[in-house]
């Protein structure tokens, strides 16, 4: 079985600044892969390059593969049709519309792979269920990513990818969230998440990488990764164990 995602010699630069320059990043089928790091470190412009999305325009070279198929050269409309769903920081909803518009507004086009019902996503997220009716402009930053995600897996997504999903959100609306996206992921889904939160991203991930000054540094299994001298001590301080 090929890897579900895999980028080879990717390199993103904004003029003459090279942001990411990533040699090669393998995520598994079926697995939750996190990608961790300080701010500025390159976390966000990789993933977006994995959805060629971008509110800049930046100069991208390299591979980057779904299911051995190469997307080089495809726009994101054209890699949001083979499977790659993006939910960007900021959780891209339409404000003006109910959460149940929003969630009906979208849906797979005769794919061949699972899109979930509104019904799905409302099992998945019941709080959503409970404000379907309202705008989606009226609702928390949680309840705006939990809609983000249920609307993204309404385009029967092969590969989820999540940018900084926690950003703003309480403690326990963090722990939820990713442990809803957890179960996910044991149901089949492949994720790749872009966290800064390393003590959560840690609790749910299969394998962690690290970036820093947009090269992956380090990666490996979470039980490994927990180890690293460099995350213990920029992350997860002395007493993490």
């Amino acid at each position: 079985m090929s890897a579900r995602l895999e980028i080879a010699d990717l390199r993103v630069a904004y003029g003459r600044a090279e942001a990411v320059a990533v040699d090669r990043l393998v995520v598994e089928p079926g697995t939750l892969s996190g990608i961790i790091g300080a701010n500025g470190a390159g976390k966000s412009t990789l993933i977006n390059a994995v959805a060629n999305w971008s509110r800049a325009e930046p100069r991208v070279a390299g591979s980057v593969r779904l299911d051995g198929e190469e997307l080089t050269g495809l726009s994101a409309e054209a890699r949001v049709a083979r499977g790659v769903q993006l939910v960007p920081e900021g959780r891209g909803v339409f404000l003006g519309l109910s959460v149940e518009e929003n969630l009906t507004a979208v849906a797979s086009a005769g794919s061949g792979r699972r899109a979930w019902s509104v019904a799905d996503v409302y099992a998945l997220f019941p709080r959503l269920r409970e404000r379907r009716a309202n705008l989606a402009g009226s609702l928390s930053g949680g309840e705006r990513q939990m809609l983000a995600v249920g609307r993204a897996l309404r385009m029967a997504p092969k590969l989820l990818l999540l940018d900084e999903p926690s950003i703003g959100l309480a403690p326990l609306l963090v722990s939820t969230l990713l442990s809803t996206i957890r179960d996910l992921v044991d149901d089949g889904l492949t994720v790749l998440l872009v966290e800064q939160n390393v003590h959560a991203a840690a609790e749910v991930t299969d394998v962690l990488h690290l970036i820093e000054r947009g090269r992956l540094v380090a990666g490996g299994p979470v039980a490994v990764m927990r180890d690293d001298p460099r995350i213990v001590e920029a992350y997860l301080g002395a007493n993490h164990g």
